[in-house]
Order: C-alpha cells, then sequence, then structure tokens
C-alpha cells in the first residue's frame, strides 16, 4: 500500500548495505572491492550538556528498533524528551516545555509509530506526517547515528524483507532520540537557538554559493525543518 511503500523509502539510513545500495561502486576502479566501497556510519558531534539519561542509553534504544517495547512506550518515550508533560489529575497533557516550533504544530502529542497498526489513508496519513516532520527535523550531521551507536550492539538495520510501516518508524523516531540525546538534552533553550540561529547563517550562506553553481541544497536537516 502506498503508506508502506513511502514510509519504507524513508528507512534508507536505517538499511543494511545490499548489492543494490552499492550502485555507487560502478563509478570506483573496477578492482575496488565491494566491502572497501561500504559506507562508515560515523556518530554525529555530541554537544548536550548534560549525560544521556538511563531511558536513552544505546541498550533502551536498541529496544525500540527490536520490537521489544509497545508502540505507546515508544510514543511516551519520545513525547517525554520533546517536551511534553501530562497531568495525571485531569488527564491533560501541557506543550508548554515542548520545543517551540514543535509545539505550534502539535500542541498534543500525536502518535508517531501508528498504535492501531491501521494503515487506510484515512487513519495512518496524521501517522506518516508527524513522523516525517521528526526525522526531517534531525541535522545531516545526526542521520548516521542510528547505524553509528548500534552496530557495536550487533544491530546492523532493517532488511527490506518483512519491513513493516511500523518498523520504519520505530528507527526514525530512535534516530530522532539519538540525536535528543547527543545535541539538545541539557543544553537550555536559549542557548539552542543561539546555535540554531548561528547555523542558519551558515546554511544561508551555503545556499548562495550552490545558488550561483546552479547547484540545489535538499532542505531536511536544516534549520528551517527543526524543532526549535
Amino acid at each position: 500500500m502506498a503508506q508502506s511503500v513511502h514510509s519504507s523509502l524513508l528507512l534508507l539510513l536505517a538499511l543494511p548495505l545490499s548489492g543494490s545500495l552499492l550502485a555507487s561502486s560502478l563509478h570506483a576502479p573496477r578492482c575496488a572491492s565491494p566491502r572497501l566501497m561500504a559506507i562508515e556510519r560515523k556518530k554525529g558531534p555530541n554537544t548536550a550538556g548534560a549525560p544521556p539519561p538511563a531511558g536513552l542509553l544505546d541498550e533502551e534504544l536498541l529496544k525500540i528498533v527490536k520490537l521489544e517495547n509497545t508502540d505507546a512506550e515508544v510514543n511516551n518515550l519520545v513525547w517525554k524528551y520533546l517536551g511534553y508533560r501530562k497531568d495525571e489529575a485531569s488527564g491533560e497533557w501541557d506543550a508548554s516545555a515542548v520545543f517551540p516550533k514543535w509545539a505550534a504544530k502539535y500542541p498534543q502529542p500525536p502518535d508517531l509509530v501508528g498504535v492501531t497498526r491501521t494503515y487506510t489513508r484515512e487513519v495512518d496519513e496524521p501517522v506518516l506526517r508527524a513522523v516525517q516532520s521528526l526525522q526531517r527535523s534531525v541535522p545531516k550531521e545526526h542521520k548516521d547515528n542510528l547505524r553509528a551507536f548500534l552496530k557495536p550492539l550487533g544491530w546492523n538495520g532493517y532488511k527490506m524483507e518483512g519491513l513493516t510501516p511500523n518498523m520504519t518508524r520505530r528507527a526514525q523516531v530512535a534516530q530522532w532520540l539519538f540525536y535528543y540525546r547527543e545535541a539538545l538534552h541539557g543544553v537550555d533553550l536559549e542557548e539552542l537557538k543561539r546555535r540554531r540561529d548561528a547555523k542558519a547563517i551558515e546554511e544561508a550562506k551555503a545556499q548562495e554559493e550552490a545558488n550561483a553553481k546552479g547547484e540545489i541544497i535538499t532542505p531536511t536537516g536544516t534549520t528551517k525543518l527543526g524543532v526549535l
């Protein structure tokens, strides 16, 4: 179905390299070994202001992609670090501590993995759009975090055979949680805004240079699509 295919395409960051993904080797010397052409997955820079909380350790995030916790648990973990807080007495969600741009778009915490496992357009479209927004907010330098951190634990990504939208979305939210852990955790909002503004200036300069050369820079992972 359309949503499944669409979501699957977004998981390239989590998929293990295969023969089809080594097409770029066609432009390499013919004697080069496919193993030597494998892409090295590098961790993004650690600019967090505090050590990782227990819930975001590598072993805990591995549980997400290995389907060892429930969809509700995955949603609640992401909501927690986006900044949502629930009033247990009233049952209402408070978004006052949520990252500003995300809170403006989602004043109530959205389902990010599809807890109903229903993939009709009417039911699944909001889930798909929300997790896409979360994934696009991850800066380019943190796009390889999922594989870089989890490969030492034995996780090499999903295979296309048997891949489901739920698995894809689990990988996407885990990717965001790694980004949060490495770059946002423990840093106050004003400092994060300062960093965002400085990076936006760099991006604008890069865009000007690209325009002069007739090149196109994809907006995914830029400050325009961030949660701040």
